[in-house]
């Protein structure tokens, strides 16, 4: 999966190239929010995806997630047709610096 840097990510997002994909859980995300990201909860990935018109399988989508649910939440998105996945470097907390 390519790595892009938060502010490559902010730039995207702002231009309507790319969702930024929040999959922290809800116990984590007391930490801040990712202004304009989707929030979506992990073990309702597959459901709320699937009603949310705004997360589009042909999209760029940046994902946020825990870094020890990266790789399984990547391998969900991709089985539900995501093509274009990326990591952002630094993850949360980068952007949390860029935003």
């Amino acid at each position: 999966m390519r790595e892009i840097s938060a502010a490559q990510a902010m730039e995207h997002a702002q231009r309507g190239e790319a969702v930024i994909l929040d999959v922290r859980p809800q116990v984590v995300r007391h930490q801040g929010s990712v202004p304009g990201a989707v929030v979506v909860e992990p073990g309702e990935l597959t459901g709320q995806l699937r009603m949310n018109p705004a997360v589009r399988t042909d999209a760029e989508v940046a994902v946020v997630a825990l870094t020890a649910q990266t790789d399984e939440i990547e391998s969900r998105l991709s089985r539900l047709g995501f093509t274009k996945l990326v990591r952002i470097a630094g993850g949360f907390r980068a952007l949390r610096e860029k935003s």
